[in-house]
């Protein structure tokens, strides 16, 4: 039976003991040493790759328990493991991905990016019906390959349903189908996945190199490719597959050199892939190319809490405010790549960097009870309603929406984040030991030493509380190492053997406390990693700040009121409207900001679900003061931060901070109050309208009437760094653009600045141009109208007698097959 611990207080009375003295066999190290050994139980490296410092353990090794185990069974029981009844790309009817000629719809990526999380939550979890479930499309797999070796859907049914890639070949979502081909064998041994994957990459290997991966997502995401090949390596040795891996490296995307591309899934999937080649290359460019890809996304877009970064859904320049959001597809990508970069390298810091989005976004992105998720989720997030937040987010409509039955790419392939996080919490070592990665309650069987087989059950409440005890299960007295690794963010981690603390000097964050003896059932290991309030200053972000404690960044609690909104009795979709006020910014001691706060607890929930704002397990108390002026903005988010310190003439009150993970409503990065000379008076960003009423005969859903008459003007004709409007995807069409007044005025000319992506988009300048105004309810010429001909990279003028009015239209007709728009109108 599991031992309820009081929050914060040291487990089993370690403390009341004496300290002893370092003993024999307990050392700190960077990582595990690579230079003497392999492991003999599972599939490492083979060479000619570098070793792996850490050797991820089969399917179904682990066990996981506590909070985690609960978030697997509400996924299982909630929205992604019912998905078959509410996707139309699940369906089984005429379903490509079962038929074993490729023929049918539904063929591209949504089936396997749901299956590698449906599979893996079912084989975790023992859901029988569910493991059934994963079969019978896996055998459906099986069963399509070609002689040649290829698998899966071809024909229209295999067409991405995006303009998004060209040539004889889509292989990216075969790629997802090898993650779930390599979970499948683990955990059954079904001997026929090898030869399957072995076919396959012998087709991959025929294409000729010029068709091989052509743009777009197939290029970007190959490394994933890439894995599974040397996956497949490490069990077979066959050396042609290294000459494959080669040939995945040269023709995917140069990650190597710099970001390659903007889209924030294909940023968290790719950025770690030169890393991933750096096994063969042994090229210390590609293992410095992941972190320096990360480094410059963070720098750049990630001033924010939460691990993560303003990429909704792509990355803008100067949208960098913590309301801009991410998707819940790139929370799990960056979860996945971290795993895979802790595993290759060793370095404790990508499981810091995974800890950080997995407790503090990923939660948040979904209901707490897994049966509706929403497409964005931001650091300061003030609303989740159905409306469309665009352009003050990328992407036009209901993207925060709480809903089972929308955000297509996410809601299928969110479900591989705690299964994943799950599967990767122990790991075997060369030196035949386990290390605790991420020390989360479960228990982990393998073997280690000369084969044994031991059990190591881990109970903690971490990241609420610090205390993590791990016992020992062993039919033999075994010797062999285990690794506890020290998160960054802790200082003076405690150990303790057999209830006893053990002296480790040079124990420091981001190293492994290793301890190797003989250990013998019932022995205990005791870690204890004391957290501290700490704050975050995001200087790039107006000096704002964030709250921290351990690996949990804490947000405003704000009082959530869940609106049914859609979806159906079963699968309900929500708004979640704020009903208390958001807009503070903290009050701190000058002379020691971390003593503003007051830490508080409260029992643990006994359904096993702290992240949910009633029954958070730990909190803070803190000081702050409103805003007044700080409201929504005219898009409906949070408007942006100003520069702290900020003042405020409101009282001062004491606010409650919650775990931010659990918060669906959230101020993570908060202003800082202040009244000394270098406070700033916060600008009135209540919600107000552009100079005139804009609208237009069509206007695409991620653009915006009101960028015609923001007054923010443009570098040139493809400024990307503004607002926009364009009619997208009308081609070809006779569209127009109005500015409404509001009273009669005299105009003698209107100026427009065409937008135009020529090079990289479908938008160029109109073929024509003309301006009417409205005389009553009838729309007339303007008299004597001269029209300049169009050109880009400067406003173009059209000059007519004075005419008295409310509104002016700018007619234009588009070129043949060609979009357009406008960046900004000017009337005289």
């Amino acid at each position: 039976m599991m031992r309820r611990l009081r929050l914060g207080a040291l487990a089993l009375g370690v403390l009341l003991l004496p300290t002893l003295p370092a003993r024999a066999g307990i050392t700190v190290v960077e990582r595990p040493d690579t230079s003497k050994a392999a492991n003999h139980h599972y599939a490492t490296n083979r060479p000619p790759l570098l070793p792996s410092p850490l050797v991820k353990l089969p399917v179904g090794a682990i066990r996981p328990d506590g909070w985690l185990k609960k978030q697997l069974e509400l996924q299982a029981a909630g929205f992604h493991g019912r998905l078959g009844e509410l996707s139309e790309f699940l369906k089984k009817e005429n379903n490509a991905w079962l038929n074993p000629e490729g023929q049918g719809q539904h063929g591209w990526e949504e089936l396997p990016y749901w299956l590698k999380g449906f599979g893996d939550c079912a084989y975790l979890v023992g859901d029988e019906a569910q493991v059934k479930e994963a079969k019978l499309w896996i055998e459906a797999i099986l069963r399509s390959q070609r002689p040649d070796g290829f698998f899966g859907p071809r024909g229209p049914g295999g067409a991405a349903t995006v303009e998004s890639t060209k040539g004889k070949y889509d292989l990216w979502p075969n790629m997802l189908v090898l993650d779930c081909l390599q979970s499948y064998y683990e955990f059954t041994h079904d001997d026929r996945i090898p030869p399957f994957m072995e076919r396959y990459f012998r087709f991959e290997l025929a294409i000729p190199e010029a068709d091989f991966l052509p743009p777009f997502w197939q290029q970007q995401r190959a490394a994933d490719n890439l894995a599974s090949v040397y996956w497949l390596y490490n069990r077979t040795g066959e050396p042609w597959l290294l000459e494959l891996a080669a040939k995945i490296h040269r023709r995917t995307a140069d990650w190597t050199g710099g970001i390659a591309s903007w889209h924030n899934v294909n940023m968290m999937q790719a950025f770690g892939g030169p890393t991933t080649y750096w096994m063969q290359s042994k090229d210390p460019k590609h293992l410095g190319a992941s972190e320096r890809n990360f480094q410059t996304i963070r720098t750049l877009y990630g001033q924010v809490p939460g691990g993560l970064f303003g990429g909704d859904e792509n990355c803008r320049p100067g949208y960098t405010d913590p309301h801009q959001a991410v998707e819940s597809c790139g929370m799990v990508e960056l979860m996945h790549s971290a795993e895979r970069l802790v595993t290759i390298t060793g370095n404790p810091l990508w499981a810091d960097r995974c800890e950080d989005v997995a407790f503090n976004s990923f939660p948040a992105a979904l209901t707490a009870d897994l049966k509706a998720l929403r497409y964005l989720t931001a650091p300061n997030q003030a609303v989740s309603d159905r409306r469309s937040h665009s352009p003050g987010v990328q992407n036009g409509g209901p993207m925060f929406h709480m809903n089972p039955y929308d955000h297509r790419c996410c809601q299928h392939n969110v479900g591989m984040g705690w299964p994943y996080l799950a599967e990767n919490l122990w790991m075997a070592t060369p030196d035949d030991g386990l290390a605790l990665v991420f020390p989360l309650a479960g228990t982990v069987k393998a073997k280690v030493a000369d084969g044994t087989e031991v059990t190591l059950a881990t109970w903690t409440r971490y990241p609420f509380d610090h205390d993590v005890e791990i016992t020992v299960a062993t039919p033999k007295p075994a010797t062999f190492p285990v690794y506890l690794r020290v998160p960054g963010w802790c200082e003076r981690p405690v150990v303790a053997v057999n209830r006893a603390v053990v002296d480790v000097p040079g124990a420091r964050p981001l190293s492994d406390i290793r301890i190797e003896r003989e250990w013998k059932t019932g022995d205990t290991i005791t870690l204890m990693l004391p957290m501290e309030i700490r704050l975050r200053t995001w200087t790039k972000n107006h000096d704002s700040v964030s709250v921290d404690r351990g690996p949990l960044t804490y947000s405003l609690a704000i009082g959530e009121q869940y609106v049914r909104a859609g979806g159906t009795d079963r699968w309900p979709a929500w708004e979640i409207k704020p009903t208390t006020s958001w807009n503070y910014g903290l009050v701190l001691d000058p002379a020691g900001p971390a003593r503003s706060f007051q830490l508080a607890s409260r029992d643990w929930p006994r359904n096993d679900m702290p992240f949910t704002t009633d029954a958070v397990p730990v909190m803070i108390k803190a000081k702050a003061r409103k805003i007044p002026q700080w409201q929504l903005d005219r898009h409906g988010l949070a408007a942006a931060l100003q520069p702290s310190p900020v003042k405020s003439d409101q009282p001062t009150e004491t606010v409650t901070l919650i775990p931010m993970g659990a918060a669906r409503l959230r101020i993570s990065a908060f202003p800082v109050i202040g009244d000394g000379p270098d406070a700033h008076t916060w600008t009135d960003t209540a919600p107000g309208k552009a100079p005139y009423e804009v609208s237009a005969s069509h206007c695409f859903d991620a653009d915006t009437t009101d960028a015609a008459a923001d007054g923010l003007l443009p570098r040139n004709s493809d400024d990307h760094d503004i607002p926009r409007f364009t009619w997208w995807p009308h081609q070809g069409t006779s569209e127009w653009i109005q500015l409404e007044f509001p009273k009669p005025r005299a105009v003698s000319k209107v100026e427009v600045y065409w937008f135009d992506d020529s090079g990289h988009g479908g938008c160029r300048v109109p073929q024509s141009w003309k301006v009417v105004y409205r005389d009553g309810q009838e729309w007339k010429p303007v008299p004597n109208g001269k029209v300049e001909p169009v050109a880009t990279n400067r406003f173009n003028v059209a000059t007519f007698d004075a005419v008295e009015t409310k509104a002016v239209r700018v007619e234009v007709q588009l070129q043949p097959g060609m979009s357009g728009g406008v960046l900004e109108m000017r009337v005289h």
